[in-house]
């Protein structure tokens, strides 16, 4: 039993008045005056036998019912630890972790057995759902009563491939409990509390009133090397591309890790081994022999040994050989006009440039049929020419045009406004760039801080344009004129540079900004958007389209073959580790490999201190009851609020008034 209000015991002391108005009570006597007895002296009445209580049934009354106001006002509650409350019936959320890290050791047994203790802590009338949760959380039992489902379900979990995060099984729990129609509703939190899975910016909260109890399985001392990302260094070599790998390890242990095997695979075949020294808490890399890239997918495994968590120890990759972006340079015939974009595009390695030079002359349908990407550099463009790079355009090609003094453009819809005439920056203060739209993609290079500026380019002088309606400028000279503008035309795009590629009307060339500026525009002109060598479990992979009445399945690294869904553009999401293949499955034909690994965020076995989930979940300073096994008692309001038992208590008392006030108007006419 406890009190949630124990000074209001003090009010006690009222129980002293009923009685002493019981005991004080006299009759009313009736005085009578006689003139004779005026001069005798008046002797004070006294009655031993009226300080006698002779009502104890109103006064038990009147004392009962002052004892209920007071324990009412006083709110008790019976305080309960694992057993359930009286009165009120539980609905328990077990909140099970079986992210990849609590495959380490005996986490997984440990948490089971956490689990365990807590439905055997269950009562006739409790229910219990069990979930199991990840990145993702999912419901294996929701809100029974039967305790050998709940053992079963249990038995069953293992850990997954996924990483930790709380926000998901708060939010599942969140949902069971508020169907739940039990007064009692509890939450209990089995994870090892892995530092990524919980963000200072998660907002997702528990329900009020509900108690959360965080049980941590973790380690004092842990010791696991996990395979970082690999780096892979593109060459030409003989004609050949081919690709030079670097693999690294970390340690998340406390002790250095000497003699560390790094084991490069391609294709299921051992290729190369290295040996490393990793001190705690750090990495080392290793860098192997150059590998001569294929036509077809090379599946890339880099292995290391140790045992502390398998999951871990691979990092997998699948390197194609880069397609060369098609460029068609297209210049006056002017000499050095093409010098600069020629060599900047000589450098590109990821992807390559092939690069055609041809005069405005030739630009016809034959000459764009192989182009990805057209340069227009400071040349007059045609009636003949336009309406083919429109056509180019309209099916998905792009253009970047740089308009110097002998530009001119006849009235066609893809170029993004009217040229104006040339401004003069040679006199005076030179012009310069600013007011770079840093969210468009050909600027993509130079959204991080320190990337490159644009400000220290001088200008000499461009080209006034008076945009289209439907242009978007993405960046400006200093007096306002826009410096480039850009336009969308069907499935491609046009982007105008308002001033020249070569030293005649600035030196961008010159600058660090040119050749990733110069890149990243073909780039986005040209479609370029090369799969990832790897993806991280939980994600979703969407292959290229597939011809009409094509059918596809996908093979998982364990062998599960599933048809993909035309209807939801044969999307799959990957769950474990390892090579999927996407197949035709009439001719059982490969046409994407895609390679998917762990988060390695989860590979840090350090964890964070469950006090301050506890206070992010319930939004309470120190958060709630935390312990390490089984289930912690109810916080005192809790309790006391799913009881109410100051409701029952206020209410006999009132009733005992009432009886109170009958029984006396009764025996008015007597004395006490």
């Amino acid at each position: 039993m406890g009190l949630l209000a124990p000074l209001f015991l003090t009010g006690l002391a009222a129980l002293a008045v009923p009685v002493l108005i019981h005991l004080i009570q006299r009759e009313k006597n009736t005085v009578v005056r006689f003139p004779s007895l005026m001069f005798v002296r008046k002797v004070p009445y006294e009655s031993v036998r009226r300080r006698k209580i002779r009502n104890w049934a109103l006064l038990a009354l009147r004392l009962a019912a002052l004892l209920l106001l007071v324990a009412a006002f006083a709110r008790p509650f019976l305080r309960v630890g694992a057993t359930a409350l009286t009165g009120g019936a539980r609905e328990v959320v077990v909140l099970v972790d079986r992210s990849y890290s609590m495959g380490y050791g005996d986490r997984w047994t440990r948490a089971q057995a956490a689990a365990r203790g807590v439905l055997e802590s269950l009562t006739p009338g409790d229910r219990a759902s069990l979930v199991f949760f990840g990145s993702t959380a999912e419901i294996a039992l929701q809100s029974v009563d039967d305790r050998s489902r709940l053992d079963a379900a249990l038995a069953a979990g293992r850990p997954g491939p996924d990483a930790t995060r709380f926000a998901p099984a708060v939010k599942v729990a969140g949902s069971v409990l508020a169907e739940s129609t039990r007064p009692r509703k509890e939450v209990v939190l089995i994870s090892d509390f892995q530092k990524s899975a919980w963000a200072a910016t998660d907002d997702d909260r528990l329900l009020s009133g509900v108690t959360l109890t965080t049980v941590p399985v973790t380690d004092t001392d842990t010791a696991n090397l996990a395979v970082t990302p690999i780096s892979v260094r593109r060459e030409r070599f003989e004609g050949q591309e081919r690709a030079v790998v670097t693999a690294g390890v970390t340690n998340r242990g406390i002790d250095t890790a000497a003699g560390v095997t790094l084991a490069l695979e391609v294709n299921g075949r051992a290729l190369e081994q290295a040996t490393v020294t990793v001190s705690p808490q750090a990495s080392a890399s290793a860098t192997f022999a150059p590998i001569t890239l294929t036509p077809a997918p090379m599946r890339l495994a880099v292995r290391v040994n140790d045992t502390a968590l398998a999951i871990d120890n691979a990092y997998y990759a699948v390197l194609t050989p880069t397609s060369p972006i098609r460029v068609l340079v297209v210049e006056s015939g002017r000499a050095g006009d093409a010098m600069y974009l020629t060599r900047a595009l000589a450098i590109g390695q990821s992807p390559r440039f092939d690069v055609t030079t041809i005069a405005p002359e030739a630009l016809d349908a034959r000459a764009l049929a192989s182009a990805q990407a057209v340069i227009v550099q400071d040349a007059p463009i045609g009636d003949a020419a336009a309406a083919a790079l429109a056509a180019f355009v309209d099916r998905g090609g792009g253009v970047l045009v740089a308009t110097g003094g002998r530009a001119t453009w006849p009235q066609q819809a893809i170029f993004p406004g009217t040229l104006g005439a040339p401004v003069d920056r040679t006199r005076g203060e030179t012009g310069r760039l600013g007011g770079v739209e840093l969210g468009h993609a050909i600027f993509a290079p130079f959204r991080a801080a320190r990337s490159g500026d644009f400000s220290s380019v001088q200008v000499y002088g461009y080209r006034r344009i008076t945009p289209a309606k439907t242009a978007e400028i993405l960046a400006r000279f200093d007096d306002g004129q826009p410096a480039v503008v850009a336009q969308k035309t069907g499935r491609g795009q046009v982007v105008a540079f308002l001033s020249t590629f070569d030293l005649s009307w600035n030196d961008l060339a010159l600058k660090p900004v040119f050749l990733p500026f110069v890149h990243q525009a073909l780039r986005t002109l040209a479609g370029y958007d090369p799969r990832p060598a790897s993806v991280t479990v939980g994600q979703v992979v969407r292959p290229d389209p597939a011809p009409e009445a094509a059918t596809r399945v996908v093979v998982s690294p364990d062998g599960t073959r599933v048809a993909l869904e035309a209807a939801r553009g044969d999307a799959f999401e990957v769950s474990v580790p390892g090579f999927y293949d996407v197949r035709d499955a009439a001719r059982d034909t490969a046409s994407l490999v895609v390679a998917a690994n762990v988060d390695l965020a989860e590979s840090d076995l350090a964890g964070l201190d469950p006090a301050t989930v506890a206070a992010g979940l319930t939004g309470a300073a120190g958060g709630t009851s935390t312990s390490t096994a089984g289930e912690a008692p109810p916080r005192d309001e809790v309790a006391e609020q799913s009881q109410r038992l100051w409701w029952y208590l206020l209410l006999a008392g009132m009733l005992l008034l009432i009886g109170e006030h009958v029984l006396a108007s009764r025996l008015s006419g007597g004395a006490a």
